[in-house]
């Protein structure tokens, strides 16, 4: 079902109150994907997702995992593939989304961000098994693998 992620985007871009972000995250999360399934709007989502992101001086982990449940989706070669006029701004917002991230490293205090980071880093730097180990190690995840070593 084909969906438009312009009005949703528009209003991330110009609230900040957490309630509304909420729910603009929920509908974004239900509508850019589904069971590994994205379309060209998950695609065209991304740069827009980044430059909101660091408008904002955002350290959110939707951000970040948005961006990379649609890198994982994409790489897994059973969605469309990205098309040829959006790969330059797709592939550019995603090294600057990385970038922020470097930069902004030391700030990130939230547990999931910081997993969505280190497993973004993976992912984009040719490591995709391993970026998407590190996005599946959650705290109960963690604490059975820890067990285990």
């Amino acid at each position: 079902m084909p969906y438009d992620a312009s009005t949703p985007l528009r209003q991330l871009r110009l609230t900040d109150e957490p309630k509304l972000v909420a729910g603009i995250f929920a509908e974004l999360w239900d509508n850019l994907h589904h069971q590994g399934d994205i379309g060209l709007a998950s695609y065209f989502s991304v740069p827009l997702l980044v430059d909101i992101c660091i408008e904002k001086g955002s350290l959110d982990w939707n951000f970040v995992g948005l961006c990379l449940l649609i890198e994982h989706c994409r790489l897994s070669g059973d969605n469309p593939v990205l098309p040829k006029e959006l790969e330059y701004s797709y592939f550019a917002s995603l090294n600057k989304l990385e970038q922020y991230l470097l930069d902004n490293l030391k700030k990130i205090k939230d547990e999931t961000t910081l997993r969505l980071t280190l497993s973004l880093f993976a992912t984009l730097n040719g490591q995709r098994d391993l970026g998407k180990a590190i996005q599946q190690l959650d705290e109960d995840i963690l604490e059975e693998f820890l067990d285990k070593f």
